[in-house]
């Protein structure tokens, strides 16, 4: 019953097709008319309407993008479930696995997908990339149908790390903040519990993506000195490519 409501309420991002019931109900609403043409003939209320797909999928998704080796690679996608990049990379060409906990709901001849927690799965193949986009804050906490495991980021980047060939790359992505915060949905980490995390690599490189008030995101180097962290919704996040 737990896991059925969490389904029903679990927190949302742009790609997303496992959207909560009430958001479902929301823009149905919102397509009717003339609600949507009052909407759409508002500026101010399109630009509402518009802010509300502008996260940090922004950034994450052309850096990732642009980070990857030349195709042919093979490419395992941890946490997939939400989100298209793994039926992207596999229309590019990429060889692609699919890894998390709810079944994957495309299918491409370049896509191979396997359900299970990462942190206790077997795969057979290393890969020359691992991306791990906006997943890696919420591993081992009571969300997205996961069971609470103790570490279980760190336990989630010992698995990464294992299955990368050598000199192989894992393209990180997770929320970032001055201090370490975590609560039942998510983490936000600051650079040193990051560069922790990842101190089995022999290199790793780390950006952030920030957003300012005017809900414009840049890639820099160290959070501004006006950044303050939300605990409701991402304003920053780490970028994270490390080498095996």
């Amino acid at each position: 019953m737990i896991r059925f409501f969490d389904m029903l309420w679990q927190p949302i991002r742009p790609f997303e097709f496992t959207a909560p019931a009430w958001d479902q109900i929301k823009y149905r609403l919102l397509a009717l008319k003339p609600i949507s043409t009052v909407i759409f003939s508002t500026p101010w209320l399109r630009a509402r309407l518009a802010r509300r797909f502008v996260n940090e999928r922004i950034v994450e998704v052309p850096w990732v993008l642009g980070n990857l080796p030349l195709i042919p690679a093979r490419v395992l996608d941890v946490g997939a479930g939400e989100s298209p990049l793994a039926l992207m990379l596999a229309s590019l060409g990429y060889q692609v696995t699919a890894v998390d906990l709810r079944p994957y709901p495309f299918v491409h001849p370049n896509l191979e997908v396997k359900t299970g927690d990462i942190t206790s799965m077997k795969l057979k193949n290393t890969f020359d990339v691992i991306v791990c986009l906006s997943t890696l804050e919420h591993i081992g906490l009571p969300v997205y149908g996961s069971r609470v495991i103790e570490a279980g980021d760190e336990k989630a980047v010992k698995a990464i790390y294992r299955w990368l060939r050598p000199d192989g790359c894992l393209l990180l992505t997770v929320p970032v903040a001055r201090k370490y915060r975590v609560n039942q949905l998510w983490r936000q980490y600051d650079i040193a519990s990051l560069q922790r995390l990842i101190q089995l690599f022999r290199s790793a490189q780390i950006k952030i993506g920030v957003k300012n008030r005017s809900q414009q995101w840049s890639i820099v180097n160290r959070l501004p000195t006006s950044f303050t962290a939300s605990d409701e919704i991402v304003n920053a996040v780490a970028l994270v490519k490390a080498r095996k």
